[in-house]
């Protein structure tokens, strides 16, 4: 998945040729060969980038966020989010999420690899 979240180049980015701005800051915690555990931190405005979901995740929201969802087959939806909440999401998830709110959002993503 580090391909995808490539700060210099946004492979799915590329094919599509659609922009994606500035991307979110993220940095991984822990990975080992069970577990990936990733903090994102989302200026207003800043998107993940394109990427596919190589497995099953969770996300944990450690502030409310306000995010717009875009999906490869061209779907789009607006979520919103409270601290603390927490949402598991299915492997094979192909997107970009960009931060539409106003305040800096930040999120652990984990990343269950069996």
């Amino acid at each position: 998945m580090g391909e995808y979240y490539n700060q210099e180049r946004n492979a799915l980015a590329d094919i599509r040729d659609l922009p994606v701005g500035k991307l979110a800051k993220r940095t991984v915690l822990a990975d080992d060969a069970d577990t990936r555990v990733a903090l994102f931190e989302f200026e207003p405005g800043d998107n993940t980038g394109w990427h596919k979901h190589e497995f099953n995740y969770c996300a944990i929201y450690l502030t409310d966020a306000k995010l717009f969802h875009t999906r490869r087959d061209g779907s789009e939806m607006h979520t919103e989010h409270k601290a603390h909440e927490f949402k598991a999401h299915p492997v094979g998830t192909e997107h970009n999420v960009r931060s539409v709110g106003t305040n800096v959002v930040r999120l652990l993503e984990i990343e269950f690899k069996r």
